[in-house]
Parts: C-alpha cells; sequence; structure tokens
C-alpha cells in the first residue's frame, strides 16, 4: 500500500505540466532577490553605479538644451559623487574589499549610447536610463541594507535610498523632450 501511494505521488509530480512546475518554484528574480550580496558585489555594483551616474551626469550637463536637465544632471552629479566618497570612506576600511578601476561593459555600453546621442534625443536618453538605473539602484540597496551585518555599509545603504528614490520620482517627472510624456 504504501508502495503505491509513494508511486502514485511520484507520478503525479513527474506528470505536472511545466506550467505548474514552474509555479511552484520561485523565479530566478525571486531567488536573487532573497539571497545575500556578498559585500564584494554590493561595493562594485554601488561604485559603478555612481561613477556612471557621474560621468552620465557631466555629459548631460555640458549636451542638454533644457535647462530642467541639465539642473537634474548637477544633482545627480552632485548627490553621486558624496555618495561614491562615503563609500570609498567605508570601503577603505573593510577588509579584503576593493574598489573597482572602470565600469563595468554594460554601464560603458550606456554611458556610449548617451554621449554618441544628438540634440534632443540625448535628454529622452537620459531619462530613460535614469528612470531604469534608478530603479534597479533602489532594488540592490533596498535589499543590501535590509540583509547585511556590516553596521557601516547598512547605514550607507539606508541613507542612500531617499536619495535614489527622491532621483527617480523626479526623472520620472522630466518632460520627455519629444513633447510625449
Amino acid at each position: 500500500m504504501r508502495l503505491a501511494i509513494a508511486a502514485s505521488i511520484l507520478l503525479a509530480t513527474t506528470l505536472q505540466s511545466p506550467a505548474q512546475q514552474t509555479r511552484d518554484r520561485p523565479s530566478s528574480s525571486e531567488q536573487s532577490q532573497s539571497q545575500r550580496i556578498s559585500t564584494q558585489d554590493f561595493v562594485k555594483q554601488a561604485w559603478i553605479i555612481d561613477n556612471f551616474e557621474i560621468q552620465a551626469g557631466r555629459a548631460v550637463q555640458s549636451q542638454a538644451k533644457d535647462a530642467a536637465y541639465k539642473d537634474f544632471a548637477g544633482m545627480i552629479v552632485d548627490d553621486h559623487t558624496r555618495l561614491n566618497d562615503e563609500l570609498k570612506n567605508v570601503a577603505g576600511r573593510l577588509q579584503g574589499v576593493e574598489l573597482p578601476t572602470k565600469l563595468d561593459r554594460e554601464h560603458e555600453q550606456k554611458l556610449q549610447q548617451l554621449t554618441s546621442a544628438r540634440d534632443r534625443n540625448i535628454e529622452d536618453t537620459f531619462r530613460t536610463q535614469q528612470i531604469q538605473g534608478h530603479e534597479r539602484a533602489l532594488k540592490l540597496f533596498q535589499n543590501f541594507a535590509a540583509k547585511t551585518e556590516n553596521a557601516d555599509l547598512k547605514r550607507l545603504a539606508e541613507n542612500a535610498v531617499p536619495i535614489l528614490q527622491r532621483h527617480l520620482t523626479q526623472a520620472q517627472e522630466l518632460k520627455k523632450t519629444s513633447g510625449v510624456m
């Protein structure tokens, strides 16, 4: 009898549809968000975010036509410079944690896309990148702050969240230069 029950359970499990099997497992994004990010990975990603934002902001400050974009870019440069300085300070006190020396390929490509945009296109590209980038950065910083045991990095991440949220909100409020929201 037990063998029959065990065989029935095994058969039911293997005959389950792929869609049902997928629903029973957490998605890769759910798995990655529930996993603890290492201190080195967080520091690396935070440094890349800050340095990309600084470079992108400077490019838009010098090339944008719309004053609202120039002002927003200036705020991005100032805030991410402060965040990066704090990150360097905290990371410098951590044993075995190294800061990157350059952007990763993804952010290099985004910076190239931005700096090669012409006229009003740079503003629309910047707005889109800012919204997408700050959505990702917010998740990273919130997740890390909730899971890290390092008090200094926790404080850094927690303090960055309202700044990143303000950047996201203001990027979303920027008027698209093509006239369509």
